[in-house]
């Protein structure tokens, strides 16, 4: 379900979305969401769509930036 809060780049922690959905919901492209993932976004997959849960996005939003130094 897209509210008003969706088009403003909110994630519902409780929503699963749809990799297509949370991309528009959020503004971001491809290439965002594919580096998120290398960094350990978790993505779902079920019968050839993928899905992620609004919390393990902001999960990820929410851990510390690795960088090169701190390997």
């Amino acid at each position: 379900m897209v509210t008003d809060l969706n088009a403003a780049g909110v994630v519902d922690p409780a929503q699963l979305y749809t990799i297509e959905a949370l991309k528009r919901c959020l503004g971001i492209k491809d290439a965002t969401l594919r580096a998120a993932r290398r960094a350990g976004l978790r993505v779902s997959y079920k019968h050839g769509r993928g899905y992620i849960l609004g919390d393990d996005w902001i999960d990820y939003v929410q851990a510390p930036a690795v960088t090169e130094e701190s390997e």
